[in-house]
């Protein structure tokens, strides 16, 4: 479809309301805007919807904020509040009332649902009965002497409204099916289906991207373009997001909040990359840096039916990112988000240990957790009482006789080089993997039998996704060797 107007000139927004923690959903919404305005050379604006005075909460707007930022995805423009603007929507309900396109309704809440129930019995559809459209009541002159008034639209009673979205196509409604929708409760609050338009036209959005749960709101609001003579936007709503038993998206299908999944360790591209392809698609590619997200985005591909969350999905693109991140990057966000420490070690081995750990990880909380035991200098406290040599007191102490001679042959390395690393001195992975295939041989011992209890205290742990041999050339040898004599003495 076509996505005129010109792309100097395109302007979206994502309008959250501020009701709720920011919902994964309303992020692939905010997330399809941002890469199309970036695609466009346009705009991505962010308004707040918070007219619902009961039910917004400050809490939910910072929330919704921070996780946007987090996101990177913030405002080209100052974000705009609803709740600033209560005097604009009441002057522009007043002057279409004044026009005939709007009218005052003093039918209280019990008489519009006594009708809609008539209605719905009678096998019709449950409608407003449209007792006050040509009365044309004045404020405070109501029937009966009422002073509380809605303030309605007087929508056509005759043919159709339709439009192009940009996914779907024509979509055709018969005016016989809309009602006259309030567009002013009672109570003076505005109503979505109003506020919305008055303050696209004012934000002077060019398209309205969001979901298709939508698409029946957009009749209602392409007449109140039409009667506030403005330019109506393209439209395009997004297929929904279903959980894996093809439901709307719930917390049994995976974690709703977006701060949720920042707590749980995805990285922000990550998560991102993710949503992109519910949806959306760019041939059978399924990793994309936000760079190939803005440059590949349109919306001939983006599908009409619903996109299911699969959560082993996200890990696995997560994971990815991870991967490719740089190990700075990842540090950076390891003390900021899981206050994350050390001391007695260098920034830079801790970048040589994350560097090891990133391939093999798919959540960035688990990075802490495997890293405790290597980022504390000297020996740490471990528990050898289930090691195999245990079994075999012979044997063991054959054992401590090799790894002994390790310890010494590289020690002397260590201090003829003045180095603080066996990698620095020259010894890497290749090295070690053959001076305890040496020993081995030379004792009659199998290689595990030796690098077991080695691995055990040099980690630190009982597994480790680093491997002794990688590890033992990049831990302090002052370190490492703290650790090896903590091996001996068990």
């Amino acid at each position: 479809m076509s996505s005129s107007p010109a792309s100097s000139s395109v302007r979206v927004r994502f309008a959250p309301s501020p009701t709720g923690w920011l919902h994964i959903g309303g992020v692939r919404t905010a997330l399809f805007n941002y890469l199309f305005a970036r695609k466009m050379g346009g705009k991505f604006l962010i308004r707040i919807e918070d007219t619902d005075t009961e039910r917004s909460e400050k809490q939910y707007t910072d929330d919704i904020l921070s996780s946007l930022k987090w996101l990177g995805m913030n405002a080209d423009e100052e974000i705009l509040y609803q709740s600033d603007r209560g005097k604009i929507y009441q002057s522009m309900a007043d002057d279409l009332i004044s026009k005939g396109l709007a009218y005052r309704c003093f039918c209280t809440t019990e008489e519009v649902e006594a009708t809609r129930e008539k209605m719905t019995k009678e096998g019709k559809k449950p409608m407003y009965a449209r007792t006050c459209r040509e009365k044309n009541y004045a404020a405070g002159a109501g029937p009966n002497g009422r002073t509380s008034f809605a303030i309605r639209a007087k929508f056509p009673l005759q043919g159709t409204t339709a439009f192009t979205d940009m996914i779907r196509g024509e979509i055709t409604f018969p005016n016989t099916d809309l009602d006259d929708f309030v567009m002013i409760r009672s109570n003076g609050v505005p109503t979505y289906n109003y506020v919305v338009v008055v303050d696209d036209i004012e934000m002077k959005i060019s398209h309205v991207i969001r979901g298709d749960d939508h698409i029946n709101n957009t009749p209602k609001q392409i007449f109140l373009y039409e009667a506030l003579k403005a330019e109506k936007p393209l439209f395009a709503h997004l297929p929904m997001i279903l959980g894996e038993d093809k439901k709307k998206l719930s917390k049994r299908n995976g974690e709703t909040s977006t701060n949720a999944y920042r707590q749980h360790g995805f990285l922000p591209d990550g998560l991102l990359n993710f949503l992109v392809r519910l949806g959306w698609s760019h041939g059978d590619q399924e990793v994309f840096t936000r760079e190939e997200m803005i440059q590949f985005f349109d919306f001939e591909h983006v599908q009409v039916t619903g996109a299911v969350f699969n959560p082993e999905k996200l890990l696995w693109i997560n994971g990815e990112h991870i991967k490719k991140s740089n190990p700075d990057q990842l540090l950076t966000i390891l003390k900021e988000d899981f206050k994350f420490s050390y001391s007695g070690v260098s920034d830079a081995y801790v970048l040589t240990l994350i560097t090891h750990l990133q391939p093999k990880v798919k959540l960035l909380k688990e990075l802490p957790e495997q890293l405790k035991t290597l980022v504390i200098a000297g020996a740490s406290k471990v528990d050898g009482s289930d090691l195999k040599w245990n079994k075999v007191p012979e044997q063991k102490a054959k054992i401590k006789i090799a790894i002994q001679e390790f310890m010494n042959d590289c020690n002397s390395v260590v201090s003829k080089k003045g180095k603080p690393t066996l990698a620095e001195c020259g010894i890497g992975h290749d090295e070690i993997n053959a001076k305890l295939h040496d020993i081995g041989e030379k004792y009659t011992l199998k290689l595990g039998e030796f690098t077991q209890p080695m691995r055990l205290f040099v980690t630190g742990q009982p597994s480790c996704n680093i491997g002794l041999f990688d590890l033992l050339p990049i831990m302090p040898w002052e370190t490492a060797y703290a650790r090896l004599e903590a091996c001996l003495k068990s």
